[in-house]
């Protein structure tokens, strides 16, 4: 998927605060980057920041692959700090959810729906 395509698929919203334009950016780029590294294929994320008393809220929810909805909250002192421990647990589930994956369906490869040992093979 193409980089720009990848980032239109994320939205980032701030509930009654001002996101500015880097924020929106860092959070962007990082989720682009964690969806190449660890997800494999994000079909969307939805991001949003919200006040909590003297914090700030981060909440991710993701779409990973065929896999459920994935949901990542975190409190912290400023914005950026939010989003990076909340994208920390969504990766941390998205490979326990893919472990639990690979330990219950082991004729599975990942991402394809082939038998192992089994390739696609093209009927002419």
């Amino acid at each position: 998927m193409p980089p720009n395509s990848l980032h239109s698929s994320i939205v980032v919203k701030g509930h009654q605060i001002d996101l500015g334009e880097a924020l929106p950016e860092h959070v962007r780029e990082k989720l682009s980057q964690a969806a190449e590294k660890s997800f494999g294929g994000l079909k969307h994320a939805a991001v949003g920041f919200s006040r909590d008393g003297l914090t700030y809220r981060c909440t991710i929810n993701a779409q990973v692959g065929n896999l459920k909805v994935i949901i990542g909250e975190a409190p912290a002192g400023d914005c950026y700090r939010a989003f990076d421990v909340a994208l920390a647990r969504v990766v941390e589930q998205v490979q326990r959810r893919r472990e639990r994956l690979k330990r219950n369906r082991p004729g599975r490869i990942a991402g394809g729906s082939h038998p192992a040992g089994m390739d696609a093979v093209s009927v002419q």
